[in-house]
């Protein structure tokens, strides 16, 4: 595929999953931002909490190493929820435990107060999307769910919206990476409390066991009327050096690591399928977040990423 230019890049934009590609240390953080910064084709990043958005210090140094451009930042508490459940199982937005759903409003409530000292700190509103999670897992009820969304929509969030990213669904006799509400119920809530949905494509196949699911979870969402983001993560059937079978590791598409089912045809019709309504795009993202070796240069990390988009930027322009 030729190069992209920047007027092409500039049309359709992408947040990138900076955190899944980024070295360990801040010193190569610091230079993996200043060589992201020079991407034209992307408007943001896809950033953890917590990690450096939930401490006051790394917030400060965060503010001021994003690049200065991005303006559609991303906030994703799929960490926090799953280290939190690590802890009790049945935290959640949609737990049927009342002490253990007042926890995750908690959380969000500690969500609230960073990104409005980030958006402070920035003097803009730099975060357009925060992507919360139907947890626990195997325990995730409706109505739970819906008590949490009505609360938490009324709370002002300086600008951004929230997206309910849909993660495997719990499903007897399959091993759950995240086992949470279906998409189907996921969609009911979405539409009775305005929210939108994000689709991930490594969970989505994580999920079906097959590289078939995300496109149809696409699919229904478009539907729905709700779609509001697609992520472009990879996932396989097999164990690699990101982890074991099924794993909810972000796998590069598969010019990268030949075990994953992340490939040009499989992003293609995805995009394909999002783009039957295309409207969806004109207040929602498109995203890439993939792993890399350990051991890989800045240039490696960014063509990792890079690889994804340009799939993604040719499906959306044919």
């Amino acid at each position: 595929m030729s190069n992209l230019t920047r007027d092409d890049a500039s049309k359709h934009a992408a947040v990138v999953g900076v955190y899944a590609s980024q070295p360990v240390d801040q010193n190569g953080r610091e230079q993996y931002y200043d060589l992201l910064s020079n991407e034209s084709w992307i408007r943001g990043a896809e950033i953890p909490f917590p990690g450096e958005l939930a401490y006051d210090e790394s917030r400060k140094w965060l503010a001021s190493h994003l690049p200065s451009t991005w303006h559609s930042n991303v906030c994703t508490l799929i960490p926090g929820t799953m280290q939190t459940l690590g802890k009790n199982p049945l935290f959640g937005l949609a737990s049927p435990d009342d002490s253990a759903r007042e926890q995750a409003l908690d959380f969000m409530r500690d969500v609230h107060r960073s990104l409005r000292d980030f958006n402070d700190l920035r003097s803009h509103r730099d975060i357009s999307f925060i992507e919360i999670h139907t947890a626990p897992k195997a325990h995730a009820i409706s109505d739970a769910m819906r008590r949490s969304l009505e609360e938490i929509t009324q709370w002002d969030w300086d600008g951004a919206r929230l997206v309910i990213e849909h993660c495997d669904k719990y499903i007897e006799n399959q091993a759950p990476e995240k086992g949470f509400l279906s998409l189907e119920e996921e969609i009911t809530l979405a539409r009775e409390c305005g929210v939108g949905i994000t689709i991930n494509w490594g969970r989505s196949a994580v999920e079906g066991r097959s590289s078939l699911l995300p496109r149809e979870h696409i699919r229904q969402c478009v539907e729905a009327d709700v779609l509001t983001g697609v992520m472009f993560s990879g996932a396989g059937p097999d164990a690699t050096s990101y982890g074991y079978e099924w794993i909810d590791g972000h796998l590069p598409m598969n010019s990268d690591e030949s075990h994953s089912l992340l490939d040009p045809d499989r992003i293609h019709e995805c995009v394909a399928e999002s783009m039957r309504e295309p409207r969806w795009l004109d207040d929602g993202y498109v995203g890439v977040k993939v792993c890399v070796p350990t051991q890989a240069d800045l240039s490696t990390r960014l063509s990792y990423m890079k690889h994804v988009y340009e799939e993604i930027r040719y499906g959306i322009e044919q």
